[in-house]
């Protein structure tokens, strides 16, 4: 396709084109849009992706791969969705959609309903599961959406393919005799700290790792989750980084803080930092060097102390599960326990979790035996 780029030039976005005259020199085409620069980026995105594959077809080409059509609509994702979404997008489009489709020449205008069929089956049949496909669909069906938007096809054909069924996920959990030998054997290890603050909160690696000093108020007992630290790549290397961002509205929250913790808090400010006042932005949780925790080396680093002191594996994600399982077994309605681990809805919640509610099951069952 027609290589092209957007300027800036008198605070409106014009579209630069790469072209090559009958002779093949290089020369430039700039073709305004009209556009002022303000709030229209992503208007003047769109309007050199049109641009430039009407280029193409106008130079007699066989039209634009599907494959170089995915990577296009990579690009425009970039400013729309959080850097970790739009990661775990880029690894599925250039490691797998990209080389199938491109491997096989198929072109966006030519692209069948079959063609995105076999690469599923294809998908199934390597190992991957039904769940993982589900991903691949996710980002080819919106790819799709947005080329019958810009009405680079007439319909969308991921709508007729047939998706795998999604299979439900059972979460792992430690019962609280696990998890109270986890937290025995942890003290005075470094991972005491974002341990038991993952227990206690029901809290997501990146939220435990986000956790400032300017999130934490002593005089009302109170700690809020309003700050991440997540994997996302720069320049081509994956680095932590902190942001203000959450996953979503109902991750950001406020939650009690009993005196326990409190007391626990206020050691570690002591030793950490004396009579003087922490830095707001400073983190709760560090590594053994005294620097913010990387998000794989607190994974790893938590998966080895399970092997190395004989304590059931599971993953740092699921102490999130099991501060809900403990939760859920004491009777706490689903709608509580949502709102303490920030679920976006009851019903994410009770997909999860449902399954624990024995004890409301035993009382259904008394109930019934009476009658």
């Amino acid at each position: 396709m027609i290589a092209g780029h957007l300027q800036q030039k008198k605070g409106y976005w014009y579209i630069v084109l790469n072209l090559h005259d009958e002779a093949g020199k290089r020369k430039t085409k700039w073709i305004a849009t009209h556009l002022p620069v303000p709030g229209n980026r992503k208007r003047a995105e769109e309007l050199l992706f049109q641009t430039r594959h009407q280029y193409a077809d106008s130079k007699g080409g066989s039209g634009l791969l599907f494959a170089d059509y995915m990577l296009q609509w990579l690009g425009t994702m970039k400013a729309k969705v959080s850097p970790t979404t739009y990661t775990s997008y880029r690894n599925l489009v250039e490691n797998s959609i990209c080389p199938y489709f491109r491997g096989r020449c198929i072109t966006l205008s030519g692209l069948r309903a079959s063609d995105v069929q076999g690469y599923y089956d294809n998908l199934l049949a390597s190992g991957v599961s039904s769940n993982t496909v589900l991903h691949h669909h996710a980002n080819i069906h919106k790819a799709l959406k947005d080329a019958v938007r810009l009405d680079l096809v007439d319909r969308n054909v991921a709508d007729i393919v047939e998706r795998p069924k999604k299979t439900p996920y059972i979460p792992r959990y430690y019962s609280l005799e696990e998890a109270n030998e986890l937290l025995d054997k942890l003290r005075g290890h470094w991972l005491w700290l974002p341990v038991m603050l993952s227990l206690f909160y029901g809290l997501r690696r990146s939220e435990v790792l986000g956790i400032q000093w300017r999130s934490i108020d002593f005089s009302v007992g109170t700690i809020q989750i309003q700050h991440t630290r997540v994997y996302q790549e720069v320049d081509g290397r994956k680095v932590s980084m902190g942001r203000d961002t959450m996953k979503q509205k109902a991750s950001c929250r406020t939650l009690p803080m009993p005196e326990e913790i409190a007391a626990v808090l206020q050691e570690e400010k002591r030793n950490r930092y004396g009579v003087e006042t922490p830095p707001p932005e400073n983190y709760l949780c560090l590594n053994p060097e005294g620097e913010p925790i990387a998000s794989n080396y607190l994974s790893q680093s938590f998966k080895q102390f399970l092997r190395d002191h004989s304590l059931r594996e599971i993953r740092l994600h699921d102490l999130r599960h099991t501060c809900a399982s403990l939760l859920i077994q004491k009777r706490t309605p689903l709608i509580e326990v949502q709102q303490w681990l920030g679920h976006s809805t009851l019903s994410t919640t009770a997909d999860l979790y449902a399954h624990l509610e024995y004890e409301t099951k035993l009382a259904s069952a008394q109930t019934l035996k009476k009658i």
